[in-house]
Parts: structure tokens; C-alpha cells; sequence
């Protein structure tokens, strides 16, 4: 009985990612890629600390986005069942037509909440985030720009092997707009994590992108590779 509920998560998963990149009209699509690099240190028993590198490219590749250089704390309140983090971002976003970085700081807080279900492991984590952009760049109508998010995350642990496959759903609501607060945005993610041994793995995915209840709605398609190291 668990594994026929399990595999009927995971399928219900697979049904939205797919649901996802289909179900809504589209103004522009974008095929890119995401490259990373993260480190994490346990420094006491359930406190840990993380820092991570990524660089993304867009209009198929042929032009840099941004990178991101990101911090990140986290605290184990249950073992393997609830975590409570909080970050900081630094985001160096490109203008292709003005050519120069506009710089953004972003903050957020979370909590992660995890259950096995036979060799499945679901996961959810739900985090505010509040994005600020420099008003030396012009002048901001939505600043910070405040979200709630929220990501379905089932991996499943495959039996005498180093691969663990997963897929996720996410959605972002807006907080603060001053238009009014809607969901603009879902993003599916599947994926397959190898790991090398305790301390070193590497992830590759594809994450779909889409914009939702937007007068200019766009999508993306991202293949992303993340090198990971703990200790």
C-alpha cells in the first residue's frame, strides 16, 4: 500500500511538471542553462552553514543573465523532518542593451518540513523572500519586491545506487504589489543527483519556467549542472 501511494505522488508530480509547460499561452519562450557551485558546513550537531556560486544564460545561451552568490544558515529542529533556515543573496542581474550588472540583495527566511514514504522522501519549503533593487538604475514602482514561495520536492532513493532522481512543483505569490497580489508565476523541475560519496555530488536538471495572470507572460526551459560539496 505505501509504495502504490508513492508512486502515485511521484506520478501526480510528473503530471503537473508536464501540465505545467503546456497549460498556459505563451508571448515568449527562452531556452538557457544554469551552472553552480555550493559548499555546506555542519558546525554543530543541527546548525549548519552554506555558501554557493551560480552563473545562468539565456536567449539560448548565447547571452549571460546574472549569477548569484548566496549564503545560507539553517537550523534542524527534528531530525530529517524540520528545518528552519535563512539566507542572503547577492544578484548581479545583466542588461543586454545597456550592458552593465544591476546589482540586488535579497533576503528570505524558510522552513523545510520532510517525510518518507517507503524509499520516497517528500519534502516541502515554504520561504519569504524580499528582493531589493538600487534605485540608482531609475526608479522603482515595486521595491523590495516580497514573495511567498512555495516547493513540492519527491526524490526517490534508488536501491544500491549512488543516483537519486526527483522532480518538484514551485509556486510564487506576490506579497506586495501595488497592482494587487497574484501568483505570476510556477516553475516544474526534474532532475537526478549523483552522489560521488558523503561529501562530494553533482545535480543535473531541467527546470520549465512559467509566467501565469501577467499581461506579458514568458517561459523558459534551463538545463542546469551543480557541482555540491558538504564536510
Amino acid at each position: 500500500m505505501v509504495n502504490y501511494w508513492g508512486h502515485r505522488v511521484l506520478l501526480l508530480l510528473l503530471a503537473s511538471l508536464l501540465t505545467s509547460a503546456f497549460a498556459f499561452s505563451q508571448e515568449k519562450e527562452d531556452f538557457g542553462a544554469r551552472f553552480g557551485l555550493s559548499a555546506e558546513k555542519k558546525l554543530w550537531k543541527r546548525l549548519s552553514v552554506g555558501v554557493g556560486e551560480e552563473f545562468r544564460l539565456k536567449n539560448n545561451c548565447g547571452d549571460i543573465d546574472k549569477w548569484v552568490t548566496e549564503t545560507d544558515v539553517s537550523y534542524t529542529l527534528v531530525k530529517r523532518i524540520f528545518k528552519l533556515g535563512v539566507g542572503y543573496d547577492f544578484i548581479g542581474d545583466w542588461d543586454e542593451h545597456d550592458e552593465f550588472f544591476e546589482f540586488k540583495h535579497r533576503f528570505n527566511g524558510y522552513f523545510v518540513l520532510k517525510h518518507d514514504i517507503s524509499r520516497f522522501n517528500i519534502s516541502w519549503k515554504s520561504r519569504y523572500q524580499m528582493t531589493y533593487k538600487s534605485e540608482s538604475y531609475g526608479y522603482e514602482k515595486w521595491n523590495p519586491k516580497n514573495y511567498w514561495r512555495n516547493k513540492l520536492n519527491v526524490a526517490y532513493n534508488i536501491r544500491h545506487s549512488h543516483f537519486e532522481p526527483y522532480v518538484s512543483f514551485e509556486c510564487f505569490y506576490q506579497l506586495n504589489n501595488y497592482k494587487g497580489n497574484v501568483m505570476d508565476r510556477i516553475r516544474g523541475q526534474a532532475g537526478v543527483c549523483y552522489e560521488f560519496n558523503k561529501h562530494n555530488s553533482i545535480d543535473f536538471s531541467v527546470r520549465y519556467n512559467q509566467d501565469i495572470f501577467v499581461k506579458k507572460p514568458e517561459s523558459s526551459c534551463l538545463l542546469g549542472l551543480f557541482y555540491n560539496y558538504s564536510f
